[in-house]
């Protein structure tokens, strides 16, 4: 069998990448090429431009034959159709037109009149998703670098003059960066470059429309760039090695296989911490989570690594659940199960089957493509239904209970050497107590956390953290300690390009509230009595006590938890034009890569910049988890949705809903989570969803600013003893009267009305004007106070209520 032709591959791969670079080009000036023409040509042009560069690691003939002729069509001109490729790159460029058209079957109803290419900016994803209620108004990008902070949708029909030439100007500056650096080495490695220019893209064309002639154009050039990628990739290893034309040109045959995988049990996982050592529980907590993240990272590395495929094959990824498209090649399926045993096998033993990784698939034509969404829906029934039976293929293999796994054969020894961080393995002597290497990997992954800029990783042992089915990584503040050997470089702060390594970027939430310096621990221990006084580390986590004690009163933790509303349903057939389902494989990426923009990046910079004192568990893909004092969780909350109301284009099709958990600073970490998700569960089942559960309380969003503006004037009137607590608890129980009575309609529960009407003319004189009209206007039953009087009251009762009182 004829050997695989991988210099031929890859430069397949790169010349889906950038077959419609010409799109972004030729909207304006780009140094001195000449952009007119049709955006193939522009294409073209680009790769003749860098030809020396891209010949470093790529067939640059066969590169610039694949962009400039990648359509069939023959209105386009002779010189840029398939047709009339050289003969021996003929069948290839079929290949990409292929993948062009399977990535390209989201492009929707044509515009009535011809649309200026050069002035049409994207439109906001959000502002299609339709469930049923109302769709909100059309709002667009401007063309700025990829930045979350820039991100948020504006109200505007075309670029400003020049935006776009500027847009071009940052694109060519950081482009011919990594091409002269790439001058200063021997031989250019492709996925080292591959990588790099994958990033660049992903910054300048994630804001350009990939299509400016259809009505609504909302999907993203990079989107659109990166599926085609994925498609030519399995095209060219299942045609290979005859590549035949008639071949490629057919679209019914199963060419593809869609894996989706996702895990499972990782919310035991990551918070059955315990309370050991100095600030043990804020040490480990984050560190769990963010290593839960990175292995389903290294398993999505892993399944490109057996197929041979670029990181463009991964379609979606975030939130531990990730999309890959796989060539469906003879040995496919027997690869997927080689791989699904070895992965069981690990997650088995490593963590005790406590948490395992579920993998499904279906296989695919290109046709299917015009049916993505239907798909994706039907492959996620079918992983529900897989992970009712974890670990089935392990536990019973060929139909018959595999007896030599069903025990966890594990030698704890010495009941008190058993780790006192998990109580789940044995443990070695360290600091004292025994620990097993699991709970000292969490340790040292929280101290480094706040330092980190990159995340590497390796095929090997090499990196510092080991053993992750066969891989390892490094946490670094510095590239420049880039082991040898690193197939993969994320970088999770700026965008940095470099020739020699494997660079990309990645948004990872990973705020946590930090010691500025040693000297915090002595300012506070004089006024509050701390158990982890003393034990401050300048660049270290604060510890759970720390953080509740930066509470107003009530020294409390607040536990946030917080998902998008219908998700499911939106990707199954939010994406709707009319009866026309619009939920194809560009869109779908374009939708799923905003989402984990806004919790993955913009999250990041919100808490870094506005709640300095908040934790963050977890942020990413569609949910949060966050922790901070009680009162800046619920500030917050509020700005959260806020934010996401207005980078989503206030769609009311798209919402969130939250709960909020309040305990002491030593309470188990997983009882509060699981409080804090069923507040949010009993959220989500108000009517609407759209709803915030607060201080046992359900409430719409739209309430929320005045409740805390309203909490905020009741907890002041209380701090300058202006209205007593006793007064205060009366109208929490006013509260409760009222709900019941709301509930039932049994007039019996009015009497609270009597009672409040004494209370108020013997508790506040009539020269406190402000307040006594405040008190009266609760006698409303339809007053907005008085139905939220609960929560209202709580907070001020809470923010009054100092240690003593607890």
């Amino acid at each position: 069998m004829k050997d695989f032709n991988q210099k031929e591959y890859q430069t397949v791969i790169l010349g889906a990448l950038l077959h419609d670079v010409g799109k972004m080009l030729q909207r304006g000036n780009f140094r001195s090429l000449d952009t007119k023409g049709k955006h193939p040509q522009v294409s073209s042009v680009f790769v003749s431009a860098f030809k020396d560069f891209f010949s470093r690691f790529v067939d640059v003939d066969l590169l610039q034959t694949l962009v400039q002729r990648h359509h069939e069509d023959s209105r386009l001109g002779e010189n840029l159709i398939c047709q009339n490729a050289p003969e021996k790159y003929r069948a290839l460029s079929y290949l990409v037109s292929r993948a062009d058209n399977y990535s390209s079957s989201e492009r929707g109803e044509k515009a009535e009149d011809y649309q200026d290419f050069k002035s049409v900016p994207l439109v906001s994803i959000f502002s299609r998703i339709d469930i049923g209620k109302a769709l909100p108004e059309k709002l667009r990008y401007r063309a700025k670098p990829l930045n979350p902070e820039e991100t948020f949708p504006e109200k505007f029909d075309e670029y400003d003059s020049d935006e776009l030439n500027n847009h071009l100007q940052y694109f060519g500056e950081e482009f011919s960066m990594l091409v002269k650096d790439a001058e200063h080495t021997t031989q250019g490695d492709f996925y080292n470059m591959f990588a790099n220019i994958f990033t660049i893209l992903m910054r300048y064309t994630w804001c350009i429309p990939s299509n400016t002639q259809e009505e609504i154009p909302d999907v993203s050039l990079f989107d659109h760039l990166k599926t085609t990628c994925a498609i030519a990739a399995c095209l060219y290893q299942y045609h290979f090695p005859d590549l035949k034309e008639s071949e490629i040109k057919n679209d019914k045959t199963d060419k593809f296989i869609l894996l989706v995988s996702d895990l499972s049990g990782i919310q035991n996982y990551i918070f059955n911490v315990t309370h050991i050592g100095a600030g043990g529980v804020a040490k480990r907590l984050r560190a769990r989570s963010f290593q839960i993240n990175l292995l389903s990272e290294i398993v999505s590395h892993k399944i490109l690594h057996v197929f041979n495929l670029p990181l463009a094959n991964i379609l979606m990824s975030s939130g531990g659940k990730f999309y890959i498209l796989l060539p469906n090649v003879g040995d496919g399926n027997s690869r997927i199960t080689a791989l699904k045993k070895e992965i069981d096998t690990w997650f088995y033993k490593k963590f005790n089957a406590e948490i395992n990784l579920n993998i499904e698939t279906t296989c695919l034509s290109g046709d299917a493509f015009d049916n993505y969404g239907e798909i994706l829906r039907k492959l996620n029934q079918s992983l529900q239904r897989m992970k009712k039976k974890p670990f089935n293929e392990l536990l019973t293999g060929n139909g018959l209970w595999n007896e030599n796994m069903a025990a966890l054969n594990i030698d704890f020894g010495d009941e008190e050497k058993l780790c006192k961080a998990c109580n789940k393995f044995p443990g070695e002597m360290r600091d004292g107590k025994f620990i097993c290497d699991k709970c000292e990997d969490d340790k040292i992954i929280g101290q480094k956390l706040p330092k980190i800029k990159y995340i590497v990783f390796y095929k090997n042992n090499t990196g510092e953290f080991k053993n992750y089915l066969d891989y390892s990584f490094d946490l670094l503040d510095d590239v420049s300690h880039v082991k040898y050997g690193a197939y993969l470089i994320l970088s999770i702060e700026e965008f940095i390009t470099d020739s020699r390594l494997p660079m990309a970027h990645r948004f990872i939430a990973n705020y946590i509230s930090t010691f500025i310096s040693i000297d915090e621990c002595s300012d506070c221990k004089d006024n509050i009595v701390c158990s982890e006084k003393d034990h401050a580390r300048e660049g270290q986590p604060k510890f759970f006590e720390c953080i509740a004690n930066e509470s107003t009163g009530r020294k409390m933790l607040g536990y946030l938890k917080a998902d998008v509303d219908n998700l499911g349903g939106v990707f199954a057939c939010g994406l709707r034009d009319g009866q026309k389902d619009i939920g194809t494989v560009s869109r779908i990426a374009t939708l799923s890569r905003m989402l984990d923009i806004f919790f993955s990046g913009y999250m990041q910079k919100l808490i870094e910049d506005n709640y300095p004192e908040l934790y963050t568990v977890y942020s990413g893909g569609d949910d949060l988890l966050v922790i901070g004092p009680w009162d800046s969780i619920i500030k917050f909350a509020d700005e959260l949705n806020s934010e996401f109301r207005r980078f989503t284009c206030n769609n009311k099709n798209l919402t969130l809903s939250a709960g909020i958990a309040f305990v002491k600073h030593s309470y188990p970490v997983f009882r509060a989570v699981e409080m804090a998700n069923n507040y949010l569960n009993i959220s989500k089942a108000n009517t609407g969803k759209d709803s915030l559960m607060v201080f046992g309380q359900t409430i719409k969003w739209r309430e929320v600013p005045e409740i805390i503006k309203e909490s905020e004037k009741l907890s002041n009137w209380l701090k300058d003893k202006q209205i007593s607590s006793g007064f205060a608890n009366n109208l929490l129980y006013y509260s409760q009267m009222n709900n019941k009575f709301r509930e039932n309609r049994q007039t019996e529960y009015l009497r609270f009305l009597p009672l409040m009407t004494y209370d108020i003319a013997r508790n506040i004189s009539i020269e406190k004007r402000e307040i006594r009209t405040w008190a009266e206007s609760l006698k409303d039953l339809n007053n907005t106070v008085l139905l939220n009087l609960g929560i209202i009251a709580s907070f001020a009762l809470t923010a009054n209520r100092g240690k003593k009182d607890e």
